[in-house]
């Protein structure tokens, strides 16, 4: 019996029914889509422009459509020739867009290079290279150490770099005679006594130069590394040196020329010819040819000074009309503008005439036969006080030292009392203690001396003091006030009835009493409104960082400046705390007391000045360094004159002939009495670094072992070599170097040695140098050991010190 189908079902499909009939209808689609897939046409249009043929044969294949076999061959004879055709325009397609890629190609490395011709154009305009002619390196690149990027590119050069090592090999040949050298030096120091006899050292002084000459000439050879042509340079070079030498010893003593040179002989006036033909006298003062007449000092600067001072009074009158028109134009609107105007004067002119002028003009305009109005008044205070902030306290000095005569000239003249020249000063030095230019010591002081003579005059200037700046005496010093007052009270009852019943004298001691209780309200008319206005923009005018210095200066000091200095401006002299009638304690030798041999040995070594004659005759006189030391003490010079006795010291052990450990064991006591000497030394030495290539090689050993003595005694520490430049040193800076630290490695004290480089190997700030230093022994002084003319146990002991030191640079050593 044949089942019944089952009635469609009116219920609604569940999810998983219609997730079953999605998938089956996506299996028909997937089979129609590859049973269609290489159906003729699908994919590639096929031409319409056929013949009639194929048009005929297609409808008969539409007609009568063939067998499954014929339908194959069919496809893949159509197929075929549709692929080649398709495949041909694909390859011509990138064929062209390859093309049109390298066209592209070539016209952006055609405009790149365009712009980089402009950039290197534009390069070379600012460089300033554009107007060059000559195709050699510049100097700029020199400077900038950018030369060797041309060598380098130089196949010529490439040929010679090969030269490199040899020329380095040949910078360490003089390591030899630089450790016989030091060597030498410490067995001398052994040997030999500190102290030097007087002969000896004029002998070496006055020997020919030839010697040193010599030594030059070999230090300056052995610095040409190169041709023939290189050595010819030298010679040259050494020969202009050799007579340069000669020319300096010419100017300073015509004694020491050749007798058979007539030109330079003197003649029976005592006059002589120098070099350039010009008449000198025996002092080497130029004789003029034209009048043959020697005219003396004196009267050549009374002859300067008539031509000068019309210039000067030219110059003075035009600064006068500049400075008076800024005064007259002074308010407190324009006060900055003004004040900076001012201040540009005073740096394009003398101080000295600045301060002179403007405070002329000042008391001009306010010092009068009438009261000065008080608004003028402060407003030319304020200008005083905001230049004595900006521009130096010597202009509130100056204006305030001129004021205080002004005072001492009037107090001292009987002046009407309608008269207000007098009041008006006063007033002006009321007003500069109220802006602070000076303390209340001075103001206490006129004070008294008005109150000295107490008359119908002195009393008003009392008057307008104690209304200006009362309260600010009583605020500063209130007990000065007091004593004031009693004082005051006393010339009061004492004076004549007259005087005593005047209005002056009674409103004068209620004013006071009005200060002394701190009571404003009993002085009529007393307003500072607008000094305290004042006193606040003056903040805004004066520069930031500046501020008013006060002076602390008494009322003789201003008055006897002329006679004992002003000990308030820097750099001025003062004889206020001196006895100028008892003689001076230390006694000390003069120029007079020194033999004429030494005395002329001085002129002829350029000891110009009396200082540097007492130096270099103490210096060559002393039986040993230690009397030396206490003579130049004794000398009791002062600021540039004690820089003098180090420059006397180092020049004198430079120009020994065989070194004396005697200066440097002077130059150790002044650096361990003072900091500052050795200060001057550490500078001194900087200097002669900078100038090492004009000194000979015995005096570049001289001062090697000077420098190797105050390292090793700590006189001096070694850092001060830190402004060598390691990188870029030269032949003669090289062997000075490497002299110091042989005298330093090979000393006998393992420990003094060590105490050379201690403080560098812990500072943190010779880092660099530490690094320097060890690069240089190891560079400059192991790499040399090897050579056969070194002793074995020299050998032995600079490679042990080169290890000890390196340890101590490298923070290995700790103490």
């Amino acid at each position: 019996m044949a089942k019944k189908p089952k009635p469609k079902s009116n219920l609604p499909k569940t999810r998983k029914q219609l997730r079953k009939e999605e998938r089956k209808n996506k299996k028909i689609r997937r089979n129609e889509y590859y049973t269609n897939r290489r159906k003729p046409g699908q994919f590639v249009l096929i031409k319409k422009n056929t013949s009639d043929k194929n048009v005929n044969n297609e409808t008969q294949v539409k007609k009568q459509p063939p067998k499954n076999h014929e339908k194959a061959e069919h496809l893949v004879k159509t197929k075929k020739p549709i692929v080649e055709e398709v495949l041909e325009k694909e390859k011509k397609m990138q064929l062209k867009l390859q093309k049109e890629m390298n066209k592209q190609r070539n016209k952006q490395l055609v405009q790149a290079n365009l712009e980089e011709d402009r950039n290197i154009k534009r390069l070379e305009k600012q460089l300033k290279l554009n107007k060059r002619k000559s195709k050699a390196v510049p100097a700029s690149f020199s400077n900038d150490g950018l030369d060797y990027l041309l060598e380098v590119c130089d196949p010529e050069n490439l040929k010679t770099s090969g030269l490199a090592e040899q020329q380095l090999a040949e910078v360490n040949d003089e390591f030899e005679e630089d450790l016989v050298l030091m060597t030498e030096s410490n067995k001398n120091d052994e040997g030999e006594d500190v102290s030097e006899d007087e002969g000896d050292f004029f002998n070496d002084l006055s020997e020919d130069e030839e010697e040193t000459s010599v030594g030059q000439k070999r230090l300056m050879s052995d610095s040409e590394v190169g041709s023939d042509d290189d050595e010819d340079k030298s010679e040259k070079t050494t020969k202009k040196r050799k007579t340069s030498i000669e020319s300096d010893f010419s100017d300073e003593n015509s004694d020491a020329e050749a007798p058979d040179e007539s030109e330079k002989e003197d003649r029976d006036d005592g006059t002589w010819e120098d070099i350039y033909g010009r008449l000198r006298t025996k002092e080497g003062t130029i004789v003029d040819a034209k009048s043959d007449k020697y005219i003396p000092p004196g009267a050549r600067i009374l002859k300067e000074d008539a031509n000068v001072d019309k210039a000067r009074l030219q110059k003075l009158e035009k600064l006068k009309r500049q400075l008076k028109g800024l005064i007259n134009r002074l308010a407190e609107s324009n006060m900055h503008s003004i004040a900076t105007q001012v201040e540009e004067l005073y740096m394009n002119n003398s101080r000295n005439d600045m301060n002179s002028t403007i405070t002329s003009l000042v008391l001009d305009a306010l010092v009068s036969n009438i009261l000065a109005p008080e608004r003028l008044l402060m407003e030319h205070i304020l200008l005083i006080i905001v230049l004595h902030a900006n521009v130096g306290t010597e202009v509130g000095a100056h204006f305030l030292q001129t004021i205080v005569k002004h005072f001492d000239e009037n107090v001292n003249t009987s002046l009407n009392i309608e008269n207000k020249k007098l009041d008006n000063i006063v007033v002006i030095l009321s007003q500069l203690y109220n802006f602070k230019l000076f303390d209340c010591k001075l103001i206490y002081e006129i004070i008294d001396k008005l109150a000295d003579k107490f008359k119908e005059k002195d009393v008003e200037c009392i008057l307008h003091i104690l209304r200006n700046v009362g309260f600010n005496l009583r605020k500063d010093n209130p007990l000065a006030l007091k004593n004031l007052i009693l004082t005051l009270q006393k010339k009061a009852s004492g004076v004549s009835n007259d005087l005593k019943d005047n209005s002056r004298v009674k409103f004068m001691l209620d004013i006071l009493l009005a200060i002394k209780n701190n009571n404003v309200t009993k002085i009529p008319n007393y307003d500072t409104t607008y000094s305290e206005h004042l006193k606040k923009i003056m903040k805004g005018f004066i520069r930031k960082g500046n501020y008013v210095t006060q002076l602390n200066i008494s009322l003789e000091d201003l008055l006897k400046a002329e006679e004992k200095g002003k000990w308030w401006v820097v750099g001025s002299a003062w004889t206020g705390n001196t006895d100028s009638d008892t003689p001076s304690k230390d006694t000390f030798e003069k120029p007079n007391s020194f033999s004429q041999k030494l005395l002329d040995l001085a002129i002829k070594q350029r000891m110009n000045t009396d200082a540097r004659k007492n130096i270099f005759c103490i210096i060559m006189s002393a039986e040993d360094y230690l009397d030396a030391f206490e003579k130049l003490l004794r000398l009791a010079l002062k600021n540039q004159q004690e820089r003098e006795i180090i420059h006397v010291i180092l020049h004198c052990c430079l120009q020994e002939k065989a070194y004396n450990p005697y200066y440097a064991t002077l130059a150790q006591k002044f650096c361990e009495y003072d900091r500052k000497y050795q200060m001057t030394i550490k500078y001194s030495i900087w200097d002669k670094l900078k100038a090492l290539k004009d000194h000979s090689a015995t005096q570049i050993s001289h001062l090697a072992k000077l420098l190797s003595h105050l390292f090793i005694e700590k006189g001096l520490p070694i850092s001060i070599l830190k402004i060598v430049q390691f990188g870029e040193l030269d032949k003669v800076t090289l062997r000075f170097i490497r002299q110091i630290l042989l005298g330093i490695l090979l000393h006998e004290d393992l420990d003094v040695c060590q105490g050379v480089f201690e403080k560098v190997g812990q500072s943190e700030k010779l880092k660099m140098f530490r690094e320097s230093l060890r690069l240089f022994l190891h560079h400059f002084l192991l790499r040399n050991l090897d050579s056969q003319g070194i002793a074995d146990d020299k050998k032995e002991l600079l490679q042990q010190r080169v290890k000890v030191v390196e340890k101590l640079l490298t923070g290995r050593i700790r103490y």
